[in-house]
């Protein structure tokens, strides 16, 4: 009985930050015709036809990089290979905040050249992680058979390789096309004054503007894009063909001998650069070297453009610890050991909503008594959780549904109660599982910015908005302090995966 109860939570928690804020937006601020309205408005028209052509070409070079990276890290192994993918993953785990700093300190002017580079730098990892495994699979034996027949690298790759990584090529296009469609971080930071993308846009209408209505219309029309994308890539999904796993050593054969690693390291510069050059801007002011950046953090100077950066830092931490217990126990909560029920797609579909959207469903929702929560500080790391949970059933979902059931049966036998179970035999299974759920929740939290735009007050701000504030503002000292920021995001983020990742048995 107490499990059953205990199922209602994360279902409770869905409908209220997700279904009710979407929902109020639908019924409470979408108008009849709002939509043919900003269809029909030039100017919200070529928003949206340039957000769209925007996502297309930054899906394109990053699946592009994301093959070349999976073809040479995934397919073949060679002295630091390992190393090189764990440097291509790291941007993805990190703030799309701190990721478009990293870019901002290498490249000199702001505009779509940097945004493309950004989300080439941050989606990567989605095409190498996806793509990757499948190629993996492909049996080498059919490579050679085709080979010994006389077909070339090309028509290799065309009807030996295709048809075991199509249907994956096709998952993580849909994927990073959601992502570069719905992100606000990246065009806040690196877009000039000429760039609107829809969900820069509905910010402008939503707060600025005070357009409610033609907000929620635009994100209306950015949902029916990104859904039909999805259904799209859906529908082209076939069963692709299964093989032995196989990997190349580059040792045994001249042209890969050199191209793997040369594609491996080129690939790997071009993704984890800008997080290095993060570091490196840090300390440069007006061409010299200096730490004055690292000091304004702490030495009160920021107060002045009102920013409080130890708060901000001990707020972000509390928020990050906050969201990611919350999201791995409402994960945990929500997979089942047999098959994925409603409530698991559900929280996993909560990936395709854009923060942004719901930013501002939330700040419709909660604006009237008795829940007039908008300027509530608890409602960030809850918000935080709720966006992070598609990620943490994937992390526990699989380990869940491996645990031995025999086990689970044998103790029931004996005398144990379910909770006791778990807990003897479960849990300490699902440690690494567990470690990786919390996290990637952390992660998310301090990385989130689209929504807590809409939620984050002067005694609320977060690490993202602080550094796009300072990032922003004119003043090459108040820029070095913002990739100062950035840089202390990166070596707590790297440092602590590492530590994660030592301490979970393996």
């Amino acid at each position: 009985m107490l499990v059953r109860a205990a199922r209602l939570v994360p279902a409770v928690a869905l409908t209220v930050f997700v279904a009710w804020p979407l929902a109020t937006m639908g019924a409470g601020h979408l108008r009849p015709g709002a939509v043919g309205d900003v269809l029909g408005d030039p100017s919200l028209r070529g928003v949206i036809l340039a957000t769209v052509r925007l996502a297309l070409a930054s899906t394109a070079a990053a699946t592009v990089v994301g093959l070349l990276t999976a073809w040479s890290l995934d397919r073949h192994v060679f002295p630091g290979s390992r190393w090189l993918v764990a440097a291509v993953s790291v941007p993805f785990v990190m703030p799309a905040v701190v990721v478009a700093t990293g870019v901002l300190a290498v490249v000199p002017e702001r505009g779509t050249a940097a945004v493309l580079w950004a989300h080439v730098v941050f989606n990567a990892a989605v095409v190498l992680h996806v793509v990757g495994p499948r190629w993996r699979l492909v049996p080498p034996d059919q490579l050679e058979a085709a080979a010994s027949l006389g077909a070339g690298y090309l028509a290799r790759a065309r009807h030996v390789v295709w048809p075991h990584v199509r249907e994956s090529v096709l998952a993580a296009t849909a994927l990073v096309f959601v992502f570069c469609m719905t992100t606000y971080s990246v065009p806040t930071v690196l877009g000039d004054a000429a760039m609107r993308t829809v969900e820069t846009e509905v910010f402008v209408q939503a707060v600025r503007l005070g357009r409610t209505d033609i907000a929620v219309a635009l994100s209306t029309v950015q949902f029916i894009v990104v859904a039909a994308v999805l259904v799209l890539a859906r529908r082209g999904r076939t069963t692709s063909m299964v093989g032995a796993a196989g990997r190349v050593r580059t040792a045994g054969r001249p042209v890969v001998r050199w191209a793997a690693p040369l594609i491996g390291w080129t690939m790997t510069v071009l993704v984890a650069s800008p997080l290095a050059f993060v570091l490196v801007r840090s300390l440069r002011l007006d061409g010299r070297w200096t730490l004055a950046g690292w000091r304004a953090l702490g030495d009160g100077m920021l107060l002045d453009v009102g920013i409080d950066v130890p708060a901000v830092v001990v707020r972000s931490v509390v928020f990050a610890s906050l969201a990611g217990t919350l999201a791995l126990s409402l994960a945990l909560l929500v997979v089942r050991r047999g098959r994925p029920g409603v409530l698991e797609t559900v929280s996993l579909a909560v990936a395709g909503t854009s923060a942004v959207t719901l930013g501002l469903g939330l700040v419709l929702a909660f604006d009237v008594d008795p829940v007039d929560w908008r300027a509530a500080t608890w409602l960030i790391p809850v918000v935080h959780a709720v966006i992070a949970l598609p990620l943490a059933v994937r992390a526990v979902g699989p380990a869940v549904r491996a645990v031995d059931g025999v086990l689970l049966d044998t103790a029931a036998d004996l005398g144990a109660g379910p909770v006791r179970a778990w807990l003897r035999i479960g849990v300490p299974s699902l440690r690494p599982a567990i470690a990786r759920a919390w996290g990637l929740g952390a992660a998310v939290s301090l990385g989130e910015f689209g929504a807590t735009s809409f939620l984050a007050r002067s005694d609320s701000m977060t690490i993202p908005v602080a550094v796009a504030a300072l990032t922003g503002r004119a003043g090459p000292l108040l820029q070095q302090a913002g990739f100062a920021l950035s840089a202390g995001v990166v070596v707590a983020l790297v440092v602590g995966f590492a530590l994660v990742s030592r301490s979970v048995p393996r």
